[in-house]
This record gives C-alpha cells, sequence and structure tokens, in this order.
C-alpha cells in the first residue's frame, strides 16, 4: 500500500499502464480531431450554408463554450457511472455529432451538432483523467498524464493539416463521418483493453471513493489551497489561448505566409511530445510536481511575450522555450490534483472544477486578447505586456499554494 498526501492505495492487476495511457491517448486524439476539423475549411462551410462571420464563429466557440457550465455535471457523472462509462459515452456522443453534422441541411442545424460534440468533448476531457487516476499507480500516474497531456497536441495537428486533404477528397459529409469512424474504432479498442483492467483499490475502496461526500467535504475544494492552484491554470490557459489563436495573426501582421505562422504557433504542442512524458516522468520518480509546475508556469511567460511580439529568431526562441518547458504545466497540473483535492471521493468534483477552470481561462482568453490589442488589432506589445503580468499574479498564487 502507498500513501501519498492521505490518498491511499493498493495495486489490483491494474494491466499495462503504458498501453492503456497510449490507447486512451489514441481515443482522445480522434476526439480532438473532430473538434479541430473546422478552422481550416471553415471559409468554404461558411460559404455552403450562407452563414456571416458571427455564425461561422459559433462553429468552433460552442464547442468549447459548453466546457464552462457542463464540467462540473460531468464529474458528477463520473462519480456516479465510473470513467469508463462516461468515456464510451462521451465517444458514441460525439459520433452520434458528426452523424447529425454531416446531413445538417441548415446552419443552425449544423451548428447544434458542434454542440453536441462539445457536450462529448467535456464528458472526455473530465472522465480520462479519472480513468487514469482510477487504473493507474500513484508511481506511474505522472508518466500516464504526460502521455494523455498529448491528445490536444495530437488532434489539433491532425484535423487542421488533414481535413482540408479529406474535404477535398469526400467533401463535408465524408470527412465528417470518416472522423466519427476514427473516434469509434478508438474506442473500440479501448473498450476491449480496459475489460481486462482491474480498478486500484485502498482501503477497500476504489480509488474513486464510494463514501457519499457531504457538502462539507464539497466545501473544502473552495478553501484557499484549491483556489491558489485552479487560479495558477486559469491564468496558464489565458496565455495559451493567446499563443495558439492569435500568434499566427500577429506574424501574418508582420509578413509570414499564413502556412509559416500556422506552424510557428503550434510548433510548442509538437515539442511537447517530448517535454509532456518527460515531466510525467520526473513527477513519478521524484514524487514532487510543485517546483517543475513553478518553473513550467514561469518559463511561460516570457515565452508568451515572445511569440506575440516577436517575429524573427526571438519567436522560435519563445516556442522552445513553451513546448519544452511551459507545456509541462498540464501534465504537471493533472498529476498534483489527488494532493490538491485530499481525498479519493473528492476526485471527481475536483477535476470537474480543473476543466471548468480550463474553459473559463479559454473564454477569457478570446475574450481579453481582442480588447487589449485594440480596434486595428496592432497593440501586440501592450497586449503580451498585460498578460505577463496577469501570468506573474498565477506564479505567485502558484508558490503560496502548498503541495508536494
Amino acid at each position: 500500500m502507498k500513501k501519498n498526501d492521505g490518498v491511499a492505495r493498493t495495486i489490483s492487476h491494474p494491466g499495462n499502464y503504458l498501453v492503456f495511457s497510449v490507447l486512451l491517448l489514441i481515443m482522445g486524439t480522434a476526439v480532438t480531431t473532430v473538434q479541430y476539423k473546422v478552422p481550416s475549411i471553415l471559409g468554404p462551410l461558411m460559404a455552403d450554408y450562407g452563414m456571416t462571420s458571427s455564425a461561422g464563429s459559433l462553429l468552433m466557440s460552442v464547442f468549447t463554450a459548453v466546457g464552462i457550465f457542463l464540467s462540473i455535471p460531468a464529474g458528477s457523472l463520473v462519480k456516479r457511472v465510473g470513467p469508463k462509462g462516461v468515456l464510451m459515452l462521451g465517444c458514441g456522443v460525439i459520433v452520434l455529432g458528426s452523424v447529425v453534422g454531416s446531413a445538417a441541411g441548415t446552419s443552425l442545424v449544423f451548428i447544434a451538432s458542434r454542440l453536441v460534440e462539445g457536450v462529448a468533448f467535456v464528458l472526455i476531457t473530465v472522465a480520462a483523467p479519472l480513468a487514469i487516476e482510477k487504473y493507474v499507480s500513484l508511481d506511474n500516474q505522472g508518466t500516464a498524464n504526460g502521455i494523455w497531456a498529448l491528445w490536444i497536441c495530437f488532434g489539433s495537428v491532425i484535423g487542421s493539416t488533414a481535413t482540408p486533404v479529406a474535404f477535398d477528397a469526400f467533401g463535408m459529409t465524408g470527412t465528417w463521418l470518416l472522423y466519427a469512424a476514427f473516434v469509434v474504432a478508438a474506442a473500440v479498442v479501448l473498450a476491449l483493453y480496459m475489460r481486462k483492467m482491474k480498478p486500484i483499490v485502498g482501503e477497500g475502496k476504489t480509488s474513486l471513493g464510494d463514501e457519499k461526500v457531504g457538502l462539507k467535504g464539497y466545501l473544502s475544494l473552495l478553501k484557499v489551497r484549491p483556489l491558489l492552484f485552479l487560479f495558477a491554470y486559469l491564468v496558464f490557459n489565458i496565455e495559451i489561448l493567446a499563443v495558439l489563436s492569435y500568434t499566427p495573426t500577429f506574424l501574418q501582421q508582420a509578413g509570414m505566409d499564413a502556412s509559416l505562422s500556422g506552424f510557428a504557433s503550434s510548433l510548442p504542442g509538437l515539442l511537447a511530445i517530448v517535454s509532456s512524458p518527460l515531466f510525467g516522468k520526473l513527477a513519478d520518480r521524484t514524487g514532487k510536481t510543485k517546483p517543475f509546475y513553478l518553473i513550467a508556469l514561469m518559463v511561460s511567460i516570457p515565452a508568451t511575450f515572445l511569440m506575440m511580439t516577436q517575429s524573427g529568431p526571438l519567436l522560435w526562441f519563445g516556442a522552445f522555450l513553451m513546448g519544452f518547458v511551459g507545456y509541462g504545466v498540464p501534465v504537471l497540473a493533472l498529476t498534483a490534483l489527488p494532493r490538491i483535492a485530499g481525498s479519493n471521493a473528492l476526485m471527481p468534483a475536483m477535476v470537474g472544477l480543473f476543466m471548468l477552470v480550463q474553459s473559463l481561462g479559454e473564454f477569457l482568453g478570446s475574450f481579453l486578447v481582442p480588447l487589449l490589442l485594440g480596434p486595428a488589432m496592432g497593440e501586440w506589445t501592450f497586449c503580451a505586456s498585460v498578460i505577463s503580468v496577469i501570468s506573474m499574479t498565477g506564479v505567485a498564487a502558484l508558490a503560496l499554494c502548498k503541495f508536494k
């Protein structure tokens, strides 16, 4: 039996955690590919459905906005059904949304199908970390989280690069059904493998806990320590939204062609293929997350500033900083969650709050950055400076938060 910040565990034939993590990553990548299939073909889609620019923007924003409202209920659902059931439910819902979208005859139905897909995305986002919590031993959870954390990176790259090719070859209907088939295949393989996995148990319970949690327990997640931890992660998501969504605009204004600017903004995610599992392994080997988390969060500040203000060598230096160091934040934050929750039974609620904060950070980033850039979208240094100051408050919050 192992103990870690009050969380006790023993291992009961959990299966090969590396195989499980990779299969979970493939499933997550398939789901994220569905999310990122729209941006690279937004123009043709808007033309086909006669959409205005505001209606077209809903195709992406409605997908992510639902996370603000559904993250906490999704955590409760995992508590009742279990992470495996919610993972499979999420895959089924996203396939349903894709099938509806493939046959949509109006823009309203098409946007509604994206809303359905967004609901599924929230379910997967919340259930996957809880599946790792349930089926992977404590001394391997960092590595498993490091592998899982690549799902957005992989899915965004595949969705952005493969969709135009698939769209030209199969049209919108064929592309939507192709990606739905990808999700089905990944879900079936994951479900079959999980059949032989047994949950980690400790103190006679599964890792999520079977005991009832009272109001006092839930209110403990709103104390100073969890709030400081969540605020730091909120700030990081504002940074990432700014880099992924607005760096290409800045670079194109500076004269860089669209394809290269897109590559520059996505480069940190590609580099995370190396850094994400590495940070997870460091957490496993040392039993610590806070020192590495602080370093990654601090490095993300100059990295964000450089990527939003530079178009020469310093741009690429910033991208390497973000990819090799800054992108350690999601892995380390996920790995630290059990310590912040303090109880296995509170993990579903903790993960729900964590994903709520992620969605809220993305929303605030999408709202704040255009305001800071001004009507002409030209105040890049001012915008990056303000985000840097906000990010420093996140570092201060994390430094004050007590955890190992």
